[in-house]
């Protein structure tokens, strides 16, 4: 790729970030639109992120941040839009004026992965959400939104109780001995915990009976959770098409054109195909 003194670059940013494929989404969007741009990945360990992220601003013009960074990108902005504030974390950062404004893609991928899963209607769907993480709070802003009956089951119920007293007064709060009896009546489950990347199982489900299961990971740090999934009759989703749709968002707040979201996903399916 040809680059200059004028060329804008971007970056995702996380810890891990190698998997990511945000780059061949980007650059194939941007190569798309011939736009002077290129995107990068950045491995960032810090337990400063949010200074680190913020001194980033002099030399990239946009950023997207995935785990565990969000909180720390809200953090890191002098400006953010109403939808990162609810939410309480960022995942796209936009240079303006020399500093960052932050926004939250990510509700708007969940929901069209959710859509993609489940259908138009998600109003009075019982869901389980697995998970009270970084990753989590965009789902459950979205799933607060739509009406969806939410259940929330996390390793720590007392976590899972404060982000729903946080984002969703409503929603009902477990622990994930619960998963295998309340998966009995959920109508989708919906996985935003990182068993993948930590190496942890998933708990054991009841008979899935065609109902869809949505991890929002995807490659191989998803692989394991959905053919556990997929073994108990679920059916399988993974998070590809929300990786893509906020990407999509992120790449309209950086450039102002709306890019070809089926090309980016048949792309990432055939690298995911070509790596396994």
């Amino acid at each position: 790729m040809n680059t200059s003194r004028e060329t804008k670059i971007y970056a995702v940013v996380g810890d891990p970030v190698a998997h990511s494929l945000s780059p061949l989404i980007h650059n194939g969007w941007i190569a798309d639109h011939g736009f002077d741009a290129r995107y990068d990945r950045v491995h960032l360990q810090s337990d400063k992120a949010g200074d680190d992220l913020r001194a980033m601003a002099t030399t990239y013009s946009g950023l997207n941040v995935t785990l565990p960074h969000k909180i720390a990108a809200l953090s890191a902005a002098a400006n953010s839009s109403p939808e990162a504030r609810t939410v309480g974390a960022a995942n796209t950062l936009v240079r303006e004026d020399g500093a960052w404004t932050a926004h939250n893609t990510d509700v708007a991928g969940f929901e069209a992965a959710m859509h993609a899963a489940c259908g138009d209607e998600l109003r009075n769907l019982r869901v389980l959400l697995i998970g009270a993480g970084g990753a989590a709070r965009a789902a459950i802003v979205s799933l607060n939104r739509s009406g969806a009956k939410l259940t929330i089951a996390n390793r720590s119920a007392l976590n899972a109780a404060a982000l729903a007293n946080e984002l969703a007064p409503h929603a009902r709060t477990v622990g994930l001995e619960d998963i295998e009896r309340l998966s009995a009546d959920a109508d989708v489950i919906v996985n935003s915990a990182s068993l993948g990347h930590a190496g942890a199982s998933l708990p054991s489900l009841s008979p899935g009976a065609g109902r869809p299961f949505l991890d929002l990971s995807y490659g191989k740090a998803a692989a394991g959770t959905l053919a556990a999934a997929a073994n108990a009759g679920w059916a399988p989703h993974d998070g590809l098409t929300m990786l893509v749709a906020q990407a999509a968002v992120a790449f309209h707040l950086w450039f102002g054109v709306w890019p070809d979201q089926a090309k980016a996903l048949r792309a990432c399916r055939s690298k995911l195909q070509a790596d396994a």
